[in-house]
C-alpha cells in the first residue's frame, strides 16, 4: 500500500478508525473488506466507506505488492543530489522519465534531492546515475546502495 507521502502531516487528521484500517493495510494491503472488518471490529460497510474516502482524499494513493527479498528485485539505491539551484522543474521532469525512478523527494537543506532507484543490473543503477550527474543542475551525485530493507512502517 502506497499513502501519501506526507503521513505525518495527515495522520493529525484522521480518527481512530480511520488509522485501523490504514495499520491493518500496512499489514497487508490486499486485505479484503471483510478481513478488516474482522480485525478492527468494525462493520464491513463502514470499511468500505471510510476506504474509498481514503482513497478520495488521496491519504490512500495505491496498493503495491512489496517484495520481502530485495535481492529478487535488482539493486535498489538512493541518490542524493545537490542542485545548482532551485526549484528545477526541468531537472524533476526528467528524473520522472526514468522508469528505474521509484520516488524523488525535494529537502530542506542538504541535499536538494534524494531520488529512489530500483534498476535491474548494476550496469542500468550506473546509467541513471551518470545520466543525472550529466545535467548541469546538479553539482553533486552521492550513492547509497541499499542492503536490505530492515523496518516499513
Amino acid at each position: 500500500m502506497q499513502l501519501a507521502e506526507d503521513i505525518g502531516i495527515l495522520m493529525r487528521d484522521l480518527d481512530k478508525t480511520d488509522r485501523q484500517i490504514l495499520q491493518v493495510l500496512r499489514n497487508n494491503a490486499r486485505e479484503t473488506i471483510k478481513g478488516i472488518a474482522t480485525q478492527t471490529n468494525i462493520a464491513r460497510s463502514t470499511v468500505r466507506h471510510r476506504l474509498q474516502r481514503l482513497e478520495d482524499d488521496q491519504i490512500i494513493t495505491g496498493y503495491r505488492v512489496e517484495l520481502k527479498n530485495a535481492s529478487t528485485r535488482g539493486f535498489r539505491a538512493f541518490l542524493f543530489l545537490n542542485l545548482t539551484h532551485t526549484p528545477a522543474k526541468d531537472l524533476i521532469t526528467e528524473i520522472s522519465s526514468f522508469p528505474e525512478v521509484i520516488r524523488c523527494y525535494s529537502l530542506a537543506g542538504e541535499p536538494d534531492l534524494l531520488v529512489e532507484v530500483m534498476a535491474e543490473t548494476p550496469e542500468a543503477l550506473n546509467d541513471v546515475r551518470n545520466r543525472l550527474s550529466a545535467n548541469t543542475v546538479v553539482s553533486e551525485l552521492k550513492t547509497s546502495l541499499v542492503l536490505n530493507r530492515e523496518l516499513e512502517a
